[in-house]
């Protein structure tokens, strides 16, 4: 039996703390519908889209039976270069189209430029629009000095973020420094969400990435990662730790 923080990790659980996502901007309407197949067959943790396709989402959400996926939607994706307003804007947007999740692109341009007062009015802005819906703030760490991942994670705790998101998964993932450095941070203050490009995935990272803290995975390789836990599994008896 494999056990994450006390918790016992069979295919089920492992599904549950995974957003089966497909962000790509020449994702076709098929490639959606698979996702959302393969989503609620596995039962994750949620369906994350960009907005152009939130309604099928939406909609297959609504309709499941014996399921509790949730949909989830990216904001400025994947640049987080809009305005103020606009993230407002659509935010708003997808809350009257019935999402239940946001992950919100921060700007982290001002942030690079030390500007914390505007990030800090952003990330306010934004929850508020969200109008009680999860958020999640992507911060792109892959981008980001230390200090500056540490600004953006107490930003967004000040801020009323649910989650701190460590990568949109265009530009590359945390390696495993970040990844200890945004749970020392952020523990017990704030949840955190991990993401990275397709490659980065397998089941190994998966699970060592939960076993260090983070809550939820973001990947458009939920299927494989599942489907391969016994294999994992069968490679960690030989593990030995003193």
């Amino acid at each position: 039996m494999l056990k994450i923080r006390g918790k016992e990790i069979t295919k089920a659980s492992l599904a549950k703390m995974i957003d089966g996502s497909l962000l790509n901007p020449f994702t076709t309407k098929q490639e959606i519908q698979d996702l959302i197949k393969m989503s609620l067959e596995y039962n994750t943790n949620s369906i994350c889209v960009n907005p152009n396709f939130l309604d099928d989402v939406v909609e297959a959400c609504k309709n499941q039976k014996g399921t509790d996926v949730k949909s989830c939607v990216v904001i400025d994706y994947p640049f987080g270069t809009s305005t103020l307003e606009d993230k407002v804007a659509m935010a708003k947007d997808a809350v009257n189209r019935g999402v239940e999740i946001i992950d919100f692109v921060i700007d982290y341009g001002h942030l690079k430029s030390g500007d914390r007062d505007h990030l800090l009015k952003e990330v306010k802005a934004c929850v508020e629009a969200a109008q009680g819906r999860e958020t999640r703030f992507i911060i792109e760490v892959c981008y980001l000095t230390d200090e500056e991942i540490v600004t953006a994670c107490e930003t967004v705790i000040e801020g009323g973020g649910d989650f701190v998101k460590t990568s949109t998964g265009r530009f590359g993932g945390p390696d495993m420094r970040v990844i200890d450095l945004m749970v020392k941070t952020c523990a017990g203050r704030c949840k955190l969400k991990i993401a990275g490009t397709g490659r980065f995935w397998t089941t190994a990272i998966a699970i060592t990435t939960l076993a260090a803290g983070f809550d939820i995975i973001g990947t458009r390789s939920a299927k494989s990662i599942v489907d391969e836990l016994p294999i994992f599994e069968s490679m960690v008896k030989n593990f030995e730790v003193e």
